[in-house]
């Protein structure tokens, strides 16, 4: 494969007037990097997605674990099927169903099931995030009827699948008067927040990351979390940062539960995990994968914590394949809501 040339894929559009059709294109993160450093202000990160409905009629993207995630959202856009997405919820957690703020949970149950391999207990990130939510005296409407939120078919180009999708869930949330949407994943925020309004218009609700929620609950004195003397570093998921610009919330949370330790790469020239949409993961992904993995290693940290699901699949998968990795990369991920959940002054 090529490498992957983001100014021969503009020259070849603008000049030739034609979308090159080899799957260099695919290789694109969408991570928005190219979009942050460019000086003429180029979005080249929607730029490519734009190019990419075309390209998906001649050349279909390598689709990664079987396609079993593509084929989740496709049966997810079946306005038939109504999914049980209240099972993972534990005794004792609250929920209300006549509650105006809904906690959306997206796909990281049925990835709980896909990555089971990789031992990360995936249910324990919404498990958390139900558990701040009530500790914040908040207890949230979680919907039945709830969808994937479209994400990874938007940006594989995919507009009828997303436009099912985001129909689905809006209809959802209008029917029961939703005013606030919560999500704990990066990629359903943006998703809900800046995609949708291009589908449906203006919405209804406020879309809020649960990391700003807990963020404004821990300076309002509503929750309180133990802070102890380790070392934490923190990995910017592409969709939190240059996608949402949530940056500073985050950092507060790793603070106040330990002392933060920055990679030299973070904020806004924070690397992507280098997976998007479960395509096009393999030798060419790995690299990218283990040079973050030695970065945070290299800070001293005793572990990497991330807010994005997806991030923590893709550096877990990495740091579990038989490959030449130093020890000292070796180094544990945490998810930032069960890292927080963990820490709660009960």
């Amino acid at each position: 494969m090529r490498p992957f040339s983001p100014r021969q894929v503009v020259e070849h559009t603008l000049l030739d007037g034609t979308v090159p059709a080899d799957r260099g294109i695919w290789q694109c993160m969408n991570c928005g990097m190219c979009t942050e450093v460019c000086q003429n202000g180029v979005r080249f990160h929607e730029y490519i997605r734009t190019l990419r409905p075309e390209l998906a009629l001649k050349l279909q993207p390598q689709r990664n674990h079987g396609a079993v995630p593509c084929q989740i959202m496709s049966l997810n856009a079946r306005a038939g099927i109504v999914p049980n997405r209240q099972r993972w919820i534990l005794p004792g957690q609250r929920t209300d169903d006549d509650s105006e703020t809904l906690l959306f949970v997206g796909c990281t149950p049925y990835l709980d099931i896909l990555f089971r391999y990789l031992r990360l207990d995936l249910l324990g990130i919404p498990r958390s995030a139900l558990t701040l939510l009530n500790q914040m005296d908040i207890s949230p409407r979680v919907i039945r009827d709830e969808r994937c939120c479209g994400h990874d078919a938007y940006w594989e180009g995919d507009d009828e699948l997303f436009e099912k999708l985001v129909h689905l869930n809006v209809e959802a949330f209008d029917r029961v008067g939703t005013s606030t949407v919560v999500t704990f994943c990066p990629e359903c925020a943006s998703s809900i927040r800046d995609l949708y309004p291009r589908v449906v218009g203006p919405l209804g609700f406020e879309v809020r990351t649960l990391l700003e929620v807990l963020t404004d609950g821990i300076e309002e004195g509503k929750i309180e979390l133990r802070r102890d003397g380790e070392t934490l570093t923190y990995h910017d998921p592409c969709r939190l940062g240059r996608h949402l610009g949530v940056y500073e919330p985050p950092r507060k949370i790793v603070s106040s539960l330990g002392s933060l330790t920055e990679m030299p790469r973070s904020r806004q020239l924070g690397p992507c995990c280098g997976v998007s949409g479960w395509m096009e993961c393999g030798a060419e992904t790995r690299p990218w994968q283990m040079e973050r993995l030695a970065e945070a290693a290299e800070t001293g940290a005793s572990r990497m914590v991330t807010a994005c699901p997806k991030c923590l699949i893709h550096l877990s998968c990495a740091m579990s394949e038989n490959l030449p990795l130093l020890p000292r990369a070796k180094l544990p991920l945490v998810d930032i809501h069960v890292l927080a959940e963990s820490r709660l002054a009960r």
